[in-house]
C-alpha cells in the first residue's frame, strides 16, 4: 500500500516538479513559495515537539522574506533580515516572554535560513545562463544519489551506525552515491553537451552526491534531536516537504556558489 502511494504521489507530483523548474519565473516562484510555507511550518512543529512554540508569524514573515530576495537580491536579504529579527524579538520583549525567548529566536533565526533563503538559490540556479538545464540536471542527479546510496547501501553496507543522525546509512553507501552522480553528470552531460559543459556537470554532481547527502543528515539530525520519523505526513508515502527535498535545499545553493566560483 505505501509503495503504491509513492508511486501514484510520484506520478502526479514529478511532472508538476519540473515543469516549474523548466519553466521558472512565476510557477517556480509559486512552486518555492508553497515548499517555503510547508516546510517552515513543518519545522515549527518538530520544534515544538520538544523546544516550545515558535512565533507563527515566521510562516508569513519567511515568504515575504522569500519573495524580497528573489525581487531585490543581497540587498533584499541584508535590509529583510534584520526586519524579521526584530519581529521575531518584538514577539517576545512586548508580551514579557522571557523564559525560552533565546530558543525560539534563535530556532526562528535558523527557520528563516535553512527554507526561504536557502530555496531562493533555486531560482537564482535557474536564471543562470542555460538554467532550465542545471536546475533539471541537479534534482535528477539528486534522485540518481539518494537511489544509488539507498539500494547500494542496503545490499553491501557493512559499515553502519557511524552517524547518530542516520544510524541506518552506511559509508558504502554514501560513496555509492558519490560515484553514481559522477557517472549521472557523465551521462548528463551527453545528452546536454550543447548546453552544460563537462566542468559544470563536475560541478553538479559535488553539490548532489556529497552536498545533497549532507542536506539528508541534516535534516535527519533534525528529527532524531526531537524524536519523530517523519517532518509531516502532508505526501501521503513520502512524509513531509522537508523529507523530500532535504538534499534539494542544500544541493542547489552548493552548485550556485560553486557555478559563481567556478564558471
Amino acid at each position: 500500500m505505501i509503495v503504491l502511494k509513492r508511486i501514484i504521489v510520484a506520478v502526479i507530483f514529478i511532472p508538476l516538479i519540473l515543469v516549474a523548474l523548466l519553466r521558472g519565473d512565476i510557477p517556480l516562484m509559486i512552486m518555492l513559495s508553497i515548499f517555503t510555507v510547508v516546510g517552515l511550518y513543518e519545522l515549527r512543529q518538530l520544534f515544538k515537539q520538544k523546544y516550545g512554540v515558535i512565533p507563527c508569524c515566521v510562516i508569513p514573515l519567511g515568504l515575504i522574506f522569500l519573495w524580497l530576495v528573489l525581487f531585490f537580491g543581497q540587498e533584499g536579504i541584508i535590509i529583510s533580515f534584520l526586519a524579521i529579527l526584530l519581529i521575531i524579538a518584538a514577539y517576545d520583549i512586548f508580551a514579557n516572554r522571557i523564559e525560552g525567548a533565546t530558543n525560539r529566536l534563535a530556532l526562528a533565526t535558523f527557520a528563516i535560513v535553512y527554507q526561504p533563503l536557502l530555496y531562493s538559490f533555486v531560482y537564482r540556479l535557474r536564471g543562470l545562463e542555460n538554467g532550465e538545464y542545471l536546475v533539471i540536471s541537479l534534482i535528477i542527479l539528486i534522485w540518481t544519489t539518494d537511489t544509488f546510496a539507498y539500494f547500494l547501501g542496503m545490499a553491501f553496507g557493512k559499515h553502519r551506525g557511524l552517524l547518530k543522525a542516520s544510524p541506518k546509512k552506511s559509508i558504502e553507501g554514501f560513496i555509492f552515491g558519490i560515484i553514481f552522480a559522477f557517472v549521472g553528470a557523465y551521462i548528463l552531460h551527453l545528452l546536454f553537451r550543447e548546453f552544460v559543459t563537462m566542468r559544470i556537470m563536475f560541478l553538479a554532481a559535488i553539490s548532489a552526491g556529497i552536498f545533497g547527502q549532507f542536506g539528508d543528515l541534516l535534516e535527519s539530525l533534525i528529527k532524531r534531536d526531537v524524536g519523530v520519523k517523519d517532518s509531516s505526513n502532508i505526501i501521503p508515502g513520502h512524509g513531509g516537504v522537508l523529507d523530500r527535498f532535504d538534499s534539494f535545499v542544500i544541493a542547489a545553493p552548493a552548485f550556485y556558489i560553486l557555478y559563481s566560483i567556478f564558471v
